[in-house]
């Protein structure tokens, strides 16, 4: 039982690391920011 229990706190946490990298580099790769000084637009234009 216990070492049914330490697996699964083992496969819980290695999924736990999987998903903070994910976020961590989606956070990166997902900037808004980049997209505005990529493609910046016109404050005259937008209206139109």
């Amino acid at each position: 039982m216990l070492s049914m229990t330490i697996i699964t706190i083992g496969f819980l946490a290695v999924l736990g690391m999987i998903l903070g990298f994910l976020i961590y580099f989606l956070k990166g790769t997902l900037n808004s920011d980049d997209a505005k000084r990529i493609d910046p637009i016109d404050e005259d234009n937008e209206s139109k």
